[in-house]
């Protein structure tokens, strides 16, 4: 369970990234359903993520998209979080609505950058090393709740906010975010946590294709 750590600036230990924009053919960037909006940019993972199993050639990036509005009080709709949030299995269904996507594609760098309404403030993610006293405690945790601890990591056990949701054994855990660690502005997850599940299929698919399931829960 390698803990995150975020960085303002890229490092040699980068593994992916949160917000900002994206260099993507504008063909393959998801628009918000019915309003046909850009979505958010919420991350990309890189090809170093994956550096022990070699799921992406150095030339593919996977990136996340969320769709998001601004309310007029601030911060953003419940009503389209809501699209993508799974808080029990019956929820699963909103996932086909693609109000939240996980794209795989060529990096490009000559590509324009897709500019939505709410752009995230950009920062880099890392795995901490040697971190054996977490791999402890998530593994105590686990033993006494079923679930793994409420921080931000790659792979490991997740920990549900609401029901343990048990998906496809087509789809692998990778990432779980929790929002404080995204931004504070808007709270993208309405006080909850983004889970992203991998398509196991990568190496079949192509520049454009779905790569997984992103989806959140909160309380």
């Amino acid at each position: 369970m390698p803990r995150l750590l975020f960085t303002k600036e890229k490092t040699n230990k980068s593994i992916g990234f949160i917000g900002g924009n994206v260099n993507l053919n504008e063909i393959l960037y998801p628009k918000i359903p019915e309003t046909n909006i850009y979505q958010t940019h919420l991350f990309t993972l890189l090809p170093s993520f994956f550096k022990h199993t070699c799921l992406l050639k150095e030339n593919q990036r996977i990136s996340v998209f969320i769709s998001l509005e601004h309310h007029k009080l601030g911060g953003v709709k419940e009503s389209v979080t809501s699209k993508y949030t799974v808080n029990q299995k019956s929820d699963l269904g909103v996932l086909d609505n693609n109000y939240s996507k996980a794209v795989l594609y060529d990096f490009d760098e000559s590509a324009n950058e897709i500019i939505s309404n709410i752009v995230l403030p950009k920062k880099y993610f890392e795995v901490i090393d040697n971190d054996d006293d977490f791999l402890e405690k998530e593994h105590l945790f686990f033993e006494e709740n079923g679930m793994g601890l409420d921080i931000s990591k790659k792979q490991g056990i997740p920990f549900y906010e609401q029901d343990i949701i048990r998906l496809s054994p087509k789809y692998q855990f990778y990432l779980q975010l929790l929002g404080e660690d995204i931004e504070k502005e808007f709270n993208i997850f309405q006080n909850g946590i983004g889970y992203f599940y991998l398509d196991k299929n990568i190496k079949k698919l192509k520049s454009g294709n779905d790569v997984g399931l992103f989806f959140i829960q909160n309380t």
